[in-house]
């Protein structure tokens, strides 16, 4: 008998309602985190919405979530990490999905914005294009008692770096992890052992050396 495979759920970047255009009206869902998880031996789901609105039925069929990068947050999207938070399943945030986690997180304690613009400028040096995808840009430093240091093996990494924001503080649920070498959070996880719910500000799904981010993630999802 073929072993199940994982299946992760990627949430999409939404377009709903940003225009007048209702034809306008789309998803869309990177192809660098798809391919991420496929490589890594699991199936990509790519998480579907409905007039802005969770299909729940979706959200069962997966073992973990990936919240991606993209340029703004829906409340939509809340909900679908209360969905795997309260079922336990694992999630990785990348990016506006680290950013995403956390105002989660301050928001079941509080109304507060926890955005801020970055003032300092090696947070978005550079365009990433096909042919500089591995580029980088500076260092951040990892609590050596941290999951996020048991995945990397290291103190020290090098990291890429395309955000204009930061997140200010974390909810209870979690510890900050990782902090760039001008003290913005860059690295985020939940402080109970048995919910693997990790996000990383930079981006590891184009770089390779950073895989076993995915290949940890996805083994927790097995669980």
């Amino acid at each position: 008998m073929m072993k199940r495979k994982v299946v992760i759920g990627i949430l999409a970047t939404s377009n709903y309602m940003v225009t007048n255009d209702t034809f306008k009206d789309t998803y869309r869902y990177g192809n660098n985190y798809i391919k991420k998880v496929y490589e890594n031996g699991a199936i990509p789901l790519l998480i579907p919405y409905c007039d802005e609105e969770v299909i729940y039925e979706s959200l069962e069929m997966c073992d973990g979530l990936i919240l991606p990068g993209g340029d703004r947050v829906r409340p939509v999207n809340f909900k679908v990490i209360d969905y795997f938070v309260k079922n336990k399943k694992p999630i990785l945030g990348i990016c506006l999905g680290m950013q995403t986690l956390a105002m989660y997180s301050v928001n079941l304690e509080k109304e507060k914005r926890i955005i801020k613009k970055i003032d300092t400028s090696n947070h978005w040096p550079i365009e990433l294009l096909r042919d500089n995808n591995e580029a980088l840009a500076h260092y951040d430093y990892i609590d050596k008692d941290s999951k996020l240091y048991k995945i990397f093996g290291q103190e020290k990494i090098e990291v890429n770096s395309v955000h204009n924001n930061t997140i200010t503080e974390v909810g209870k649920m979690f510890k900050v992890s990782i902090k760039s070498e001008d003290g913005l959070i860059e690295g985020i996880e939940n402080i109970d052992d048995n919910n693997f719910i990790v996000g990383v500000q930079f981006h590891p799904e184009i770089l390779p050396q950073f895989n076993n981010l995915f290949k940890e993630f996805i083994r927790n999802c097995l669980k």
